[in-house]
């Protein structure tokens, strides 16, 4: 009685084994797909950064930018309630 429960034991054992390796191994498939995303998501952001940063310069860096054009309208008279946040003059 004792072999034959160590024997069901043993088998159930080998049957856990491979059930364990075979989620190991889909959670690991998931795991590099989550890597992939979040580096092509780290790339998008740069490229989200950069062209941020190149939109700033054109807007307020520069001869000619927006910001100067639309505070020398303000003070040739334009009639304006809002001024412009500091960090952009």
């Amino acid at each position: 009685m004792k072999t034959i429960e160590s024997l069901w034991k043993n088998d159930k054992q080998n049957r856990y084994s491979a059930e364990i390796a075979e989620e190991a191994g889909k959670m690991y498939d998931k795991f590099v797909g989550f890597t992939e995303d979040m580096a092509k998501m780290g790339n998008q952001l740069n490229t989200v950064k950069n062209t941020y940063m190149k939109s700033m310069k054109k807007l307020s860096e520069g001869p000619g930018n927006l910001v100067s054009k639309a505070e020398k309208i303000r003070t040739l008279g334009a009639n304006t309630i809002k001024v412009l946040a500091s960090g952009l003059k």
